[in-house]
């Protein structure tokens, strides 16, 4: 008799260690706004990404994806985070975390769709 097992992994909590942290909320595919180290306006994902290249080198950054509506990750999750990823990875950013929003502006506790050390 073989046992075999199926679990998935429970959904983990985001718990902000590096106070340093870029945080930006991508709204929707096209419009984000910087969160944190200061608060910019809403604009989209391509100025924003020209902007954080004047910013001082950061190690981590967390991406709130509002409005985001999918149980597991799939095509919108590609759709919306592949052009965050390639940005950041290319600006030096080592830590990127995606988080599931919930129209906060602390993403501490939120649910983490995805990180990448």
């Amino acid at each position: 008799m073989f046992l075999t097992s199926c679990a998935t992994q429970p959904p983990t909590a985001f718990h902000q260690t590096d106070n340093s942290s870029l945080v930006i909320e991508s709204l929707d595919r096209d419009t984000c706004q910087m969160l944190q180290p200061t608060a910019s306006a809403r604009e989209t994902n391509d100025k924003l990404l020209t902007q954080l290249r004047s910013l001082p080198q950061r190690q981590t950054a967390v991406v709130i994806l509002e409005n985001y509506s999918e149980r597991r990750l799939g095509s919108e999750f590609r759709n919306r985070s592949t052009p965050w990823y390639v940005g950041l990875r290319m600006m030096g950013y080592t830590r990127i975390y995606f988080l599931q929003g919930q129209a906060v502006l602390n993403p501490e506790g939120l649910l983490t769709l995805a990180a990448y050390d």
